[in-house]
């Protein structure tokens, strides 16, 4: 009777380890078993990290350093230059509208024609002069066409002074110039140009709606739009 609750008390504790033991190993983080219901999932290490879903996977591990940043500007400067380059600008200049009245004698002179003013002046406020101030640029460049395509002398003698009727496609406005007539200019415009008829003062137009060429009395009136 002494000896018998001492060997069932060493029975139960052995079993109770037994148990432990078991649990233990059933329920190790090793084994990859679930945490307990409410518990937060515990963190996974550093290094085998498994992607979300839906994410690429991450790149392996590397053991070298990472790479220094380096400036933008010094990678610009450290680029070889482009030999085409040279000489060129990169930023594209848009012709003006219009002129003055240096510029526009500047392109007449390079492109042989000539201008005549009875003034001998270029005041566009004075009507004895003949100014090129303010002049349309493409009002320049059809004369200079006229000149071109006919191959005959052209000389003006009227601009953008005060003194010309005004209006919308007027002189003063830059679209309109006088030229001095001669025979050649005169058989050029005649045989290229279709008639249009009488304008309002007599004289005979010639041409089309970009370049309309009136001669009067004393000089052709053309309008260039």
């Amino acid at each position: 009777m002494g000896t018998r609750p001492t060997r069932h008390r060493a029975v139960r504790l052995a079993a109770g380890a037994l148990l432990a033991v078991h649990t233990t190993t059933l329920f190790s983080p090793a084994t990859g078993a679930a945490p307990a219901a409410g518990a937060p999932p515990a963190a996974t290490p550093a290094g085998n990290a498994a992607p979300a879903a839906g994410a690429p996977p991450a790149a392996p591990a590397s053991d070298a350093p990472p790479a220094a940043r380096v400036p933008l500007a010094a990678v610009a400067r450290r680029m070889p230059a482009d030999p085409r380059s040279e000489g060129r600008t990169t930023l594209r200049r848009e012709r003006p509208v219009w002129l003055t009245h240096t510029q526009a004698i500047r392109r007449l002179g390079r492109a042989g024609l000539g201008l005549y003013s009875s003034g001998g002046c270029s005041d566009r406020a004075n009507r004895r002069c003949t100014s090129l101030e303010a002049i349309r640029t493409e009002t320049l460049r059809g004369v200079i066409r006229l000149k071109r395509r006919s191959g005959c002398p052209v000389i003006l003698t009227g601009g953008t002074e005060t003194g010309h009727t005004p209006g919308r496609y007027s002189h003063a406005n830059g679209y309109k110039l006088d030229v001095e007539p001669n025979a050649c200019l005169d058989r050029y415009i005649r045989r290229t140009e279709p008639f249009r008829g009488l304008r309002s003062d007599g004289a005979l137009l010639y041409g089309t709606a970009q370049a309309l060429y009136a001669r009067t009395p004393s000089h052709w009136d053309i309008v260039f739009v």
